[in-house]
């Protein structure tokens, strides 16, 4: 797509540390009432975060706490809580020649433009955009596993 169309690509990818863990059931509920689900569905879902608890030994004896983030991997409700959440961004508008993908907890941006600045400016604007919406649901973006790749143009097309 890249050679046909003669421009810059970039490809960033981009991994939410401990998504499962670290995800607030204030940013879960959230995404369910702003969802089209039927009023009974909303219900059963922000139902199954409620009153929800950690028990722990402690030297002093047992205790619990209260449960306010985290989503068990292999749980069925912790892909659709993530997803709800996830689909927020995927859903955001994006600037000509942005398009995010998702699978799970990681994100690919694939960012085209005629030129290699103009790949930039749209790669600060998306990464800025995102940015804004992992502070909002209080997820941080892994450096560790964030990568990215440049695709020059190609100007005399494959040999």
């Amino acid at each position: 797509m890249v050679r046909s169309t003669k421009q810059h690509a970039l490809v960033i990818s981009l991994d939410i540390k401990g998504a499962f863990d670290h995800l607030e059931y204030n940013s879960i509920k959230n995404s369910i009432n702003n969802s089209n689900f039927h009023s009974n569905t909303k219900e059963t879902l922000i139902d199954i975060l409620s009153g929800r608890q950690v028990a722990l030994n402690t030297s002093q004896g047992p205790a619990t706490l209260p449960q306010h983030r985290g989503c068990p991997q292999g749980s069925w409700t912790g892909p659709v809580f993530w997803n709800l959440v996830a689909n927020e961004v995927l859903t955001q508008s994006w600037p000509e020649g942005v398009h995010l993908q998702a699978f799970a907890d990681d994100f690919i941006f694939l960012i085209k433009a005629p030129t290699k600045a103009k790949v930039k400016s749209l790669a600060n604007e998306a990464l800025n955009q995102f940015k804004s919406w992992a502070a909002t649901h209080n997820v941080e973006i892994s450096a560790d596993k964030s990568n990215y790749m440049h695709f020059n143009k190609n100007r005399n097309g494959p040999r």
